[in-house]
């Protein structure tokens, strides 16, 4: 893939990247937001918490404050995975 432009990627498809990136480890998500403008954009938008799946957020022992934070906007938003849980 010599001529791979990641902001040329459609947003949900970007969106979907950062998604499974965030609910790896939080210092990885913060850092792609850092590194790539379109992340960034994306991971502040209200849909991305919509949308993001939860099930690696117990993972996160080591952030547990910011899983708490991540998991109350993604509830207050809506999101039906976080209502559930």
């Amino acid at each position: 893939m010599a001529n791979f432009n990641l902001p040329s990627l459609p947003p949900s498809l970007l969106n979907n990247i950062i998604s499974k990136i965030a609910t790896t480890n939080i210092r990885d998500f913060g850092s792609a937001r850092v590194a790539f403008p379109e992340f960034n954009a994306i991971g502040r938008e209200d849909y991305f918490y919509k949308s993001a799946n939860l099930i690696f957020l117990n993972d996160w022992t080591d952030e547990i404050n910011d899983v708490r934070t991540f998991r109350l906007r993604y509830y207050n938003l809506g999101n039906p995975e976080a209502i559930y849980l």
